[in-house]
């Protein structure tokens, strides 16, 4: 009994876990007035300031890619419980979006600035609202399996575990990928963009472009002719259906 309290409070730490990571990243791009908002410090010597974010950026882009790739967890789970791997998987997000945001360097230049109050209200609840559709986007792929709280109750009620499953609902069924689109388009969305901002936009963009190709071989590997099906008809970014 003890150990299985044990593993579902590990998973609960592992939700909330991802929960604070998501709040900080949407904190430090809004640039809020926060002691780690992301033009808050002293800013540095300009290329060796690009050279250490885009370092940053990249890896905490490559922690999620390389952890999320088939091989990696057949031998991640030879060390973690299959049960508790997404929960550690989520701590170690939070370790890498605390590591991101604490060593970023400043570069608070000014690229654009909209000092309308209107269009800068509008700017702030798209901001919001691209946010509130990635977290939606978790819900049609199973929120709380993404999250790890599924498969510790499983293990905790000993039932089997059950795989992700495939689905084309909801925004799924307009682009393949809408979790990565909002990462390319919310450093964007901001009445005040900065070169540190702006060069966090261009180092998502590029890496997201980069990581969806070994994604997508992945995800053809796994679901063969059905995968293959959804990528004739569903477009990956953009939403624009292609012509039969």
């Amino acid at each position: 009994m003890r150990r299985k309290i044990l593993i579902l409070l590990y998973a609960i730490g592992g939700y909330l876990a991802g929960l604070a990571s998501i709040a900080l990243i949407v904190t430090f791009l809004a640039d809020l007035p926060l002691p780690w908002a992301i033009d808050v410090g002293e800013p540095g010597a300009f290329w060796p300031s690009v050279a250490i974010n885009l370092a940053l950026l990249w890896g905490f882009g490559l922690h999620h890619s390389t952890t999320a790739r088939r091989w990696f967890k057949r031998h991640w789970t030879r060390l973690i419980p299959p049960a508790l791997e997404r929960a550690t998987y989520l701590y170690m997000t939070a370790g890498m979006s605390v590591l991101l945001v604490w060593l970023w360097q400043p570069i608070p230049a000014t690229v654009w600035h909209l000092r309308d109050p209107l269009g800068a209200g509008l700017l702030w609840a798209t901001y919001l609202a691209v946010w509130g559709l990635m977290f939606s986007a978790t819900f049609p792929i199973g929120h709380f399996r993404f999250f790890g709280l599924a498969q510790a109750w499983e293990q905790v009620r000993e039932a089997p575990a059950q795989e992700a499953g495939f689905t084309g609902r909801w925004l799924y069924g307009v682009i393949r990928h809408p979790i990565s689109l909002g990462w390319m388009l919310v450093p964007w969305i901001t009445p005040h963009m900065t070169m540190g901002q702006l060069i966090f936009a261009i180092g998502a963009a590029l890496y997201v472009l980069v990581a969806t190709i070994f994604e997508e071989a992945d995800l053809v590997a796994e679901l063969g002719e059905t995968y293959r099906n959804y990528r004739t008809r569903v477009p990956a970014f953009l939403p624009i259906r292609k012509p039969w």
